[in-house]
């Protein structure tokens, strides 16, 4: 089972960038904040069509999701698969979509309509 300390370090390993934001005074410690860090970059990826990095996140993702503790589950539902979004009308994201691996994509649709049911919508 990956922790949440486990993961932190593995994102903060792939993507050095994400260590300081990861560990500033308001993220320090709270796991939804710093997984929302690790959504932040992939959306800018996505936004940015940076189809590489968008890739070694699709690849990291799936390296800690279907092993995670209750609590990372949790914060990678919540934190990061709820904010990744793939149209709005402005920038093309579809490929994004498209291009995620079938077991990220499944997470991400299944987290698309519990909120749905969950909202009414």
């Amino acid at each position: 089972m990956t922790t949440a300390s486990e993961a932190i370090a593995r994102i903060e390993t792939e993507f050095p960038v994400l260590a300081e934001p990861m560990h500033d005074d308001i993220n320090e410690g709270l796991l939804h904040l710093q997984i929302g860090e690790f959504g932040r970059l992939a959306q800018r990826f996505i936004d940015a069509q940076d189809r590489s990095g968008f890739d070694r996140v699709c690849r990291l993702f799936l390296e800690l999701f279907p092993k995670a503790a209750p609590d990372l589950e949790n914060a990678l539902n919540v934190s990061f698969l709820e904010h990744l979004h793939f149209e709005d009308g402005k920038v093309q994201r579809r490929w994004a979509y498209d291009a995620m691996p079938e077991p990220l994509r499944k997470a991400w649709d299944e987290m698309g309509d519990y909120n749905r049911q969950i909202h009414g919508g």
